[in-house]
């Protein structure tokens, strides 16, 4: 059963973040430690999370903004490292209830504030996200949001959003495979679970894609303010 929920989960999460840009580590790592080690749980995800970059990516490389990813992801794995060294010295849970909180403020301030402040890619702007996105992913495996909120308030066109976004992510998480492995936070005996996850994540993957064909791009905006406020509410509740 345990690798039944898994492949559920995997799919659910998938299909989220096929048509939002993001979602996967949120949705995973909301339930899947409760059916893994939290160390087996953090590398299911992270696999997972590149894994589907790479396959949303396959469809949308072209419309990269290359020149908007370059200071987040440099400034992410600063972050990273220190939440990855923050959370191998001093592990807590009160971690993710503050990620939670973090994240239902994040969500609020943008649906009613979101129209009237424009954030724009400075090199400030974009490396103060990254720094939070990087430690963010280090402590949680959790690096989506700060990053969709900016790209979602400077990128106009959906494409360009949805492959920018994926972009960083697939360089993100390369950046935590490794940073994991080298401090020895990377569990031995992850095949399985990966392989029913992976097995959700393709049906996720093209379930989502049908989808965001179709949809209405201005509410997948929308969709990620709700996703982001009811997953934080989850993980700070601890549900």
């Amino acid at each position: 059963m345990t690798y039944f929920f898994l492949f559920a989960v995997s799919c659910i999460s998938a299909g989220v973040q096929t048509v939002t840009g993001f979602g996967y580590g949120l949705i995973v790592m909301s339930i899947f430690p409760f059916f893994l080690p939290l160390e087996m749980a953090l590398a299911v995800s992270t696999v997972m999370s590149l894994c589907l970059n790479i396959a949303i990516l396959s469809r949308r490389w072209k419309t990269i903004r290359f020149k908007l990813v370059w200071v987040p992801v440099l400034c992410a794995s600063l972050g990273a490292f220190s939440g990855l060294a923050l959370i191998s010295e001093h592990p807590s849970s009160i971690y993710k209830r503050i990620l939670g909180v973090f994240l239902m403020v994040l969500a609020i301030w943008f649906v009613f504030l979101s129209k009237r402040v424009r954030l724009r890619p400075t090199p400030l702007s974009s490396a103060a996200v990254g720094i939070i996105s990087g430690v963010c992913g280090g402590l949680f495996s959790i690096s989506g949001p700060p990053m969709v909120l900016y790209y979602v308030a400077i990128l106009d066109d959906m494409e360009e959003y949805m492959s920018t976004t994926q972009f960083f992510f697939f360089l993100n998480n390369i950046m935590l495979i490794i940073l994991r492995n080298a401090l020895g936070l990377w569990p031995t005996g992850i095949l399985p679970a990966c392989a029913a996850s992976f097995a959700g994540l393709l049906c996720g993957f093209l379930l989502g894609g049908a989808i965001f064909r179709r949809a209405d791009h201005k509410k997948i905006r929308q969709c990620v303010y709700i996703v982001m406020a009811l997953s934080g509410l989850s993980i700070a509740l601890g549900l």
